[in-house]
């Protein structure tokens, strides 16, 4: 099940807006409230870009709602081994490449210097 579009064009573009407004001002402020309010912020891009609120979903048709909910929580939990999987992998790569910087930096051939 896709997210309904529930708020409106008007709704989007104020969200958009004082969204991306909370997000620099949050960055620009600092602290704790400036990290709360640039969160915020991004739940009401989130909102504005993809024209669903869950708060308002909620309201309007809990039981939809909370269905829909449900399936993208599942959705979620599905690709979780995939992301674990790509994690691990770059993490691999990583050490790799940190080993081979260190082999680069100190080879086994260079004498120890007293």
């Amino acid at each position: 099940m896709s997210l309904t579009q529930n708020v409106h064009r008007v709704e989007r573009a104020v969200s958009l807006a004082t969204g991306a407004t909370a997000i620099v001002a949050g960055v620009c402020q600092g602290g704790t409230s400036g990290v709360l309010k640039a969160l915020g912020g991004a739940a009401l891009l989130q909102r504005g870009l993809t024209g669903h609120c869950v708060v308002k979903g909620l309201i309007s048709d809990p039981k939809a709602e909370l269905e829909c909910l449900r399936e993208r929580v599942a959705e979620l939990r599905a690709a979780l081994p995939r992301l674990q999987k790509e994690m691990d992998s770059l993490k691999g790569r990583q050490e790799n490449r940190l080993d081979h910087a260190v082999e680069e930096t100190f080879p086994a051939s260079d004498p120890i210097s007293p």
